[in-house]
């Protein structure tokens, strides 16, 4: 009866810190997820207000011309390679990562990813070349399905 009795009070003390540490936990991710979207919100309201700065004309994009940096940054921003960054590509926290990802999968450098370069499931190939033309060009890698 006494091992019954010990078993069952270690469970219960087991379940008891169980549910404390994930109080502990969802309590620090919320903490976490409320300073995440202080921080966003006040990034993309920099970000605009930079933007503004750059769209002098108020054309709701930049080209190179108004861009004060270098060349290899603004290529890096402007993520559908049309020689322009809207809000969107300027705001984008994922830019760059697309950007490389996406000259990673082209092998052969030419601007667009053949089903020969693409290394991953079929399907995903398919569901990315929205114009069934048997390449994925760069807009159609950023726009998925």
């Amino acid at each position: 009866m006494k091992f019954f009795r010990k078993c069952f009070l270690t469970a219960a003390a087991a379940a008891i810190l169980v549910c404390a540490f994930c109080g502990i936990f969802s309590f620090a991710q919320d903490q976490i997820a409320e300073r995440d979207e202080d921080f966003l919100g006040r990034w993309y309201a920099v970000r605009a207000e930079a933007f503004a700065r750059l769209d002098k004309d108020g054309k709701g994009y930049f080209d190179e011309n108004d861009w004060p940096g270098r060349n290899r940054a603004f290529r890096l921003m402007d993520v559908n390679r049309d020689g322009r960054i809207t809000l969107e590509e300027f705001q984008s926290l994922r830019l760059r990562w697309r950007n490389r990802t996406f000259e990673s999968l082209d092998l052969n450098g030419d601007r667009q990813i053949s089903r020969d370069e693409w290394m991953d499931i079929p399907e995903d190939f398919d569901k990315l070349d929205s114009n069934k033309d048997g390449v994925i060009l760069r807009h159609e890698f950023y726009s998925p399905y």
